[in-house]
C-alpha cells in the first residue's frame, strides 16, 4: 500500500519537477549602487513567457522599461542538437534612499503558470564625490596625476599564520575613482617559499563601495593559491601594476561638443603597488608518523584490489585513491610492502583535482601493477597514508587492511618458473638464449668457375660511386643552402638541440641530482619550443605557448601533456621526496611530447 501511495505522489510530482529544472526565471542587478544614479534591473528567463509584474519598491524608482530582448544558443553534442532560447526584460532604476533593501520576487506567466524569480538585495550609498560628474574626472585632470586615494590596490590574505603546506589565498583588488582603459604593466611578488597555484576568476566583476566617506569602484583583479614550503616569518612582497587611465583633459572651449565627443579625452599611465604583508608559517608539530607522503589538508584513503584470488603469472592492481582537500600535487605515493615472491612495479599516477579557495579538491589516484611468481596464499602489511591536518594541528594516520591474497598454481609455464624460484628478475630474462638453433630452409649455392667481370654485379658497381656522387653533390648543395638561413636552421634542428640537452638531465637522473634534472628538463622544453617557433625564450609563456601550438594543428592531448610537463617540473622542485620511477616516466614523457610536437608542426 504504501509503494502504491508513493508512486501515485511522484506521478503528480513529476511534471511539476521537470518543469521547475527547465524553467530558470532570475534576476539581476548591483549589489550597490549610489544615491541618485541610475543603474539597471534585468530578469531573464528561457522560456516564452508573459505579463511580468515587479514587487513593490519604495526606494527606487522606475525610469524605464522593460525592454525586451532576445539571444539564441545553438549547441552540438555528440549528433544531439540543442537550442536555447533566452528573453532579457530590462529596466531603468533610480535610487531615492540610503540603506540596505530587498527587492521582492517578481513573477511572470509562463505556459499558464505564474512562477517566481530570485530575491534581490541592493545597498544603497552616499556619493561623497562632490558631483556625478566629477566621478568620471579627476581633480588633477590639467597636471595628468592622480592622488593615492583616486586609484590604488591591495593584497589581503584569507590567513596571516598558517602551517607549513596549509593553503593560504593571496587576493589582489582595484580601488578606483577613475576610468580604467586597461593594464600596461604588471611586476608580480617573487614568491620562492610557496609553491602558487592560479585561481580562475574569469573578467573583472565591478562593484560600488563606500570606503572613508569616498565612493569607488571594486574589482578583485587576481587570486592566488599559496602552499608555503618553509616556516617562520615570510614577507609578501607588493604588486605592482601600471595602469592606462582615461582621463578629462581641462579646455578653453565652450562647445558643447566638446562634452559629447571623447576628444576632451586622453590616456596617461598610473603606476600604483600595494602594502607589504607578513605571514607567520608555523612548522607541522610532532615527528612525521609511518606513511607520511606529504599530505597536508582533510584528506582520506580508499584501497582496492582488482582480485585476490588468482593464478601465478597474472597480475593484480592494487588501488590507493587519495580524495578531500589538500596539497594535492605534493603527494606522492603510499609505500606498500609487497611479498618478496611478487615482481612489482613503480604506481602510475592520475589526478583529478581542482583548484579552490580552501586548496586543491579532489582525488589523487596511485594504481600499483604486481605480479605473483609462486603459489601460496600471502598476506601484504595495512597501508598506512598520514597527513597533517591543519584544523586539529597533529598529524592523521589512515589504515587498510591487511589483504590476504590466494595465489594457485599456473598452468604452462608454472613448472619453468619452480625451477628457477632462487632466481631474480634480471637472471630470468637470460632463460632461453643458452641453445641456439640451427638455421634451417634452402641454401643458395653457385656454379663453380663464376666470374665477377662482365656481370651485372661488375656494371653495377661502376655506376653506384657515380650516382652516390651526384646525390652526394645536391644533398651538400641543400644543406649549404640550409645553413645561409640560420632561423631555418635552428628550427629544423629544434629537436636535435633538444635530445642533446635531456642527455644532461638524464646523466643527473642516474646520479640523482633531483633539481639538477628538473632544471634541465624545463630548459630543454622552453629551448626547443623557442627554437621550433623561432620565439625569444624571453617572450614565452604557457598561454602564448598554447595558443601558437592550436595554431600550428598541434593535437590537443600534446598540448596539454607538454603543458604538464612544465608544471610537474615546477612543482617537482617543492615535492618532499620524488620516486626514481617518476622522474624516468617524466624523461619518457618529455622525450615523446617533443618527438609528437615535431611530427605534427610542419616547419
Amino acid at each position: 500500500m504504501r509503494r502504491k501511495l508513493t508512486s501515485i505522489v511522484l506521478l503528480f510530482l513529476l511534471p511539476l519537477i521537470a518543469f521547475a529544472q527547465q524553467t530558470a526565471f532570475r534576476g539581476k542587478a548591483p549589489q550597490a549602487v549610489v544615491l541618485n544614479d541610475k543603474f539597471q534591473l534585468s530578469y531573464t528567463i528561457n522560456e516564452d513567457a508573459t505579463d511580468i509584474r515587479l514587487p513593490q519598491m519604495e526606494a527606487f524608482n522606475i525610469l524605464m522599461g522593460p525592454s525586451i530582448s532576445r539571444s539564441y544558443n545553438i549547441s552540438n553534442i555528440n549528433g544531439k542538437v540543442t537550442r536555447e532560447t533566452t528573453y532579457t526584460y530590462t529596466y531603468i532604476l533610480k535610487s531615492s534612499k540610503i540603506g540596505t533593501f530587498t527587492i521582492a520576487p517578481a513573477t511572470i506567466s509562463v505556459k499558464g503558470k505564474r512562477i517566481e524569480s530570485n530575491k534581490l538585495t541592493i545597498q544603497v550609498i552616499k556619493d561623497n564625490n562632490s558631483t556625478p560628474s566629477s566621478r568620471n574626472s579627476t581633480p588633477n585632470a590639467a597636471s595628468g596625476t592622480l592622488s593615492s586615494q583616486e586609484l590604488f590596490i591591495t593584497n589581503t590574505v584569507s590567513k596571516r599564520s598558517a602551517y607549513k603546506g596549509e593553503p593560504i589565498v593571496l587576493t589582489t583588488k582595484i580601488y578606483t575613482q577613475v576610468n580604467l582603459d586597461g593594464i600596461s604593466d604588471k611586476k608580480d611578488p617573487k614568491l620562492p617559499e610557496f609553491l602558487i597555484q592560479e585561481l580562475k576568476s574569469g573578467n573583472i566583476a565591478w562593484s560600488v563601495k563606500n570606503i572613508n566617506g569616498k565612493t569607488y569602484n571594486v574589482g578583485v583583479f587576481e587570486r592566488k593559491l599559496l602552499f608555503p614550503q618553509k616556516t617562520g616569518k615570510i614577507t609578501i612582497e607588493p604588486t605592482e601594476i601600471e595602469f592606462t587611465v582615461k582621463k578629462r583633459v581641462a579646455r578653453r572651449s565652450t562647445s558643447v561638443f566638446d562634452n559629447f565627443f571623447e576628444s576632451n579625452y586622453r590616456l596617461v599611465k598610473q603606476r600604483v603597488k600595494s602594502k607589504p604583508i607578513t605571514l607567520t608559517i608555523k612548522p607541522q608539530s610532532g615527528i612525521p608518523p609511518e606513511g607520511f607522503t606529504g599530505g597536508v589538508g582533510d584528506l582520506s584513503m580508499k584501497v582496492t584490489t582488482s582480485k585476490t584470488k588468482l593464478k601465478t603469472n597474472e597480475s593484480i592492481t592494487f588501488k590507493v585513491v587519495i580524495s578531500g582537500t589538500g596539497n594535492h600535487k605534493l603527494i606522492t605515493a603510499p609505500k606498500i610492502k609487497f611479498p618478496a615472491d611478487f615482481d612489482e612495479f613503480d604506481p602510475t599516477v592520475s589526478n583529478k583535482f581542482k583548484n579552490t579557495v580552501a586548496g586543491m579538491k579532489g582525488t589523487k589516484t596511485f594504481e600499483y601493477l604486481v605480479i605473483p611468481r609462486h603459489p601460496g596464499t600471502y598476506t601484504i602489511p595495512p597501508v598506512k597514508f598520514s597527513f597533517f591536518s591543519p584544523t586539529v594541528g597533529k598529524y592523521k594516520t589512515l589504515s587498510y587492511g591487511p589483504i590476504n591474497i590466494e595465489v594457485e598454481k599456473g598452468d604452462g609455464q608454472q613448472q619453468l618458473s619452480n625451477v628457477v624460484s632462487a632466481n631474480t628478475r634480471e637472471s630470468v630474462k637470460f632463460l632461453g638464449k643458452d641453445i641456439r638453433f640451427l638455421k634451417t630452409g634452402v641454401s643458395k649455392l653457385k656454379p663453380a668457375g663464376t666470374f665477377l667481370f662482365g656481370s651485372l654485379t661488375y656494371y653495377a658497381s661502376l655506376i653506384t660511386p657515380l650516382l652516390i656522387f651526384i646525390l652526394l653533390y645536391f644533398i651538400n648543395r641543400k644543406k649549404l643552402k640550409e645553413r645561409s638561413n640560420v632561423q631555418l636552421l635552428k628550427t629544423k634542428k629544434a629537436n636535435t638541440v633538444a635530445r642533446k640537452r635531456l642527455k644532461l638531465s638524464a646523466q643527473y637522473l642516474k646520479s640523482g641530482k633531483k633539481e639538477q634534472f628538473y632544471e634541465e628538463v624545463l630548459r630543454a622544453l622552453w629551448g626547443y619550443i623557442s627554437d621550433k617557433l623561432s620565439i625569444p625564450a624571453s617572450e614565452l609563456n604557457r598561454d602564448n605557448i598554447r595558443s601558437i601550438l592550436e595554431k600550428s594543428t598541434v593535437n590537443i592531448e600534446v598540448i596539454d601533456a607538454f603543458i604538464e610537463i612544465l608544471d610537474t617540473c615546477e612543482f617537482a622542485r617543492y615535492a618532499p621526496s620524488s620516486e626514481s620511477g617518476e622522474k624516468d616516466r617524466l624523461y619518457n614523457s618529455t622525450l615523446e611530447t617533443i618527438s609528437k610536437i615535431e611530427n605534427q608542426i610542419k616547419r
